[in-house]
């Protein structure tokens, strides 16, 4: 009775089309991800965006990053701006919560065949820090590029 439900079960799956691979071309295997360039005056901020968007690449998708002349695909991008916005003061004036918006434009390229698959595609990103939480700007910053990281995969997997 078992097998019987869970073969109705595995069936009822396959029919809606749920899938756990990733939605990346599966003809893309690699990608090449160069530091980001970085437009604001906050220093450094370039390598933070870089490495949350390599680790979101491994974490979601099939594709290995490798170095520029091994690979099918080339992801390229800017920080262009990183604005802090306070969203609650105390009665001192002192900041007790926060918003960090961050804002990146990328591109995607094919390099086998030189068409770009995405191109300029600007992405903005947010996360909020509580400083009563012992939390700061680069907690707000870190969450945002991961937040930011997580769009540019899902603006990279196939439209359907």
């Amino acid at each position: 009775m078992i097998n019987i439900i869970l073969l109705i079960l595995a069936s009822f799956m396959a029919s809606c089309g749920y899938t756990s691979r990733s939605l990346i071309d599966q003809n893309v295997q690699s990608v090449y991800v160069p530091i980001f360039d970085n437009d604001t005056f906050r220093r450094d901020l370039e390598y933070d965006l870089t490495k949350a968007i390599k680790e979101e690449i491994l974490f979601r998708t099939q594709l290995k990053i490798v170095d520029e002349k091994h690979a099918d695909t080339i992801l390229t991008g800017t920080l262009r701006d990183v604005q802090e916005n306070v969203l609650i003061e105390n009665p001192d004036a002192v900041t007790v919560e926060s918003r960090v918006n961050v804002f990146v434009q990328f591109s995607w390229l094919d390099q086998r065949t030189g068409r770009i698959l995405i191109d300029k595609q600007n992405v903005a990103a947010s996360a909020e820090f509580i400083a009563t939480r012992n939390e700061d700007v680069r907690t707000g910053e870190t969450e945002a590029f991961v937040n930011a990281a997580r769009k540019i995969i899902n603006l990279m997997e196939r439209k359907w």
